[in-house]
């Protein structure tokens, strides 16, 4: 935890760099203090269709999943790290947005939870 989806453009996706924004996103969320450097996962999905503001122009969003439990101002914090963190590796992207979602932790499951069982 957290989960980290970047979306972007395909044009983004295909920059020769595009594993330092990866790195940049996965540091941001860590230099947070609210998670373990290893439970952080950071993912990228691309599109080839899309409109921002009715234009075909460049754009970064971050879904970032949470379990629940943080308060607004460790959430709000968090987007703006994350959202730094990609405005500094991709200067010239104008359309950069991030959302802090919260998951139910009774609605998360993962393998090593599921060892715990039995």
């Amino acid at each position: 935890m957290p989960h980290c989806v970047i979306e972007c453009s395909a044009e983004i996706a295909g920059h020769p760099d595009i594993d330092r924004l990866l790195r940049a996103v996965h540091e941001a969320a860590d230099a947070s203090g609210l998670f373990q450097s290893a439970d952080i996962k950071v993912r990228l999905q691309s599109y080839d269709d899309f409109l921002v503001g009715g234009r075909d122009q460049d754009f970064v969003h971050i879904a970032c999943h949470i379990l629940a439990g943080r308060d607004d101002d460790q959430k709000g914090q968090l987007a703006d790290r994350l959202v730094r963190a990609v405005c500094e590796r991709l200067p010239g992207v104008q359309s950069v947005s991030c959302e802090v979602r919260d998951m139910a932790p009774a609605a998360y499951s993962r393998r090593d939870k599921l060892r715990a069982l039995g």
